[in-house]
């Protein structure tokens, strides 16, 4: 019986390395596994009425998302920084969505790019900064919170949304939607209670931030125990004059508790590399291609539980990165 069980483990080992090997090829090529679901795209704007508040959103999907009788697609929030709007991660949405997620990205009044088009130039520094406070971070959870009961509600009402999986659900988000993200996994700063939102399963954050002068990092980070990718750059300092340092940015990897947790430093990245627009020069566009890569393999990973990108995350993902980058996982 032994050597039977031996044997087992054996082929169960031979055919997770042989997947890894298939995740490896894919990846170093710049893409995932088989994109074959074009995008759709649609606009709309849900009305939380116990807010008194509308909130726009950007749903992008598989084209061929109604088709598939059967299939359920994992969804992924993104949730856009000071000043953004629906356009904000759109680059990482068409790789998410074209390898089988749908991705709902959430504009948030009175951080968005309200705070800025209407003003004149003098000004508009100021009203962005203005916009950073605490008062609009508790607004932005709310939208998410409302997001999340508003697609389970289509999900039992709406045909266009019965084959989204509301027990695969992620969240994401650049800069402040960085901060959105961490505090709907669990963050406890200030006013925010730390709470995590049990429905989200596993969370990316584009330029991350820690704040030491808030208080305990080990305590902010204590309740975010669900996976979690920060992903940032060697060049991603401060943008409001607040004398954020990049290495700021990896104090949230370094604070929150193992396991499952990923981090990685590209070299020559800024602030803006990270937002999901389209590239400026060649270094943008090598970070921005290694970051679809790797964010991929993470949502593959935690949301479609496949056990060779979680290897692959611990055993490939650093080799197909360049000299200069750094990565880690705990």
């Amino acid at each position: 019986m032994t050597s039977v069980l031996r044997y087992l483990a054996v082929v169960a080992l031979t055919c997770l390395l042989l997947l890894i090997l298939v995740y490896s090829d894919a990846f170093a090529s710049g893409g995932g596994m088989a994109a074959d679901a074009r995008p759709a795209i649609r606009d709309e704007v849900w009305r939380d009425t116990a807010r008194k508040r509308d909130v726009p959103v950007r749903i992008t999907q598989p084209a061929n998302v109604e088709a598939e009788a059967g299939k359920k697609w994992p969804i992924i929030l993104f949730s856009h920084g000071l000043g953004g709007n629906l356009e904000a991660g759109r680059l990482w949405a068409a790789e998410w969505v074209a390898n089988g997620y749908v991705v709902v990205t959430v504009q948030h009044p009175g951080s968005d790019d309200s705070i800025w088009k209407a003003k004149p130039p003098a000004e508009r520094l100021a009203s962005v900064k203005s916009a950073a406070s605490a008062r609009n971070l508790i607004a932005r959870l709310d939208d998410i919170r409302f997001v999340l009961d508003e697609i389970t509600r289509r999900h039992e009402t709406d045909a266009a949304w019965k084959q989204v999986d509301l027990n695969r659900i992620g969240m994401s988000g650049h800069s402040f939607g960085a901060r959105t993200t961490m505090g709907i996994a669990g963050q406890n700063l200030g006013p925010i209670t730390g709470k995590p939102d049990p429905r989200i399963k596993a969370a990316i954050a584009f330029s991350p931030l820690g704040a030491a002068r808030m208080g305990s990092l080990e305590k902010q980070f204590a309740n975010i125990r669900m996976p979690f990718f920060s992903v940032t750059g060697d060049q991603d300092g401060e943008v409001l004059g607040d004398g954020t340092r990049p290495e700021d940015r990896t104090l949230p990897y370094q604070h929150m508790p193992a396991p499952d947790k990923y981090l990685a430093v590209f070299k020559g990245g800024d602030h803006m590399v990270f937002g999901g627009h389209n590239s400026r020069n060649d270094t943008d566009r090598r970070i921005q291609k290694d970051v679809r890569t790797l964010t991929l393999a993470f949502w593959n990973a935690y949301l479609k539980d496949e056990k060779a990108a979680r290897e692959w995350l611990k055993t490939g993902a650093e080799k197909t990165l360049q000299a200069g980058d750094r990565y880690a996982y705990k």
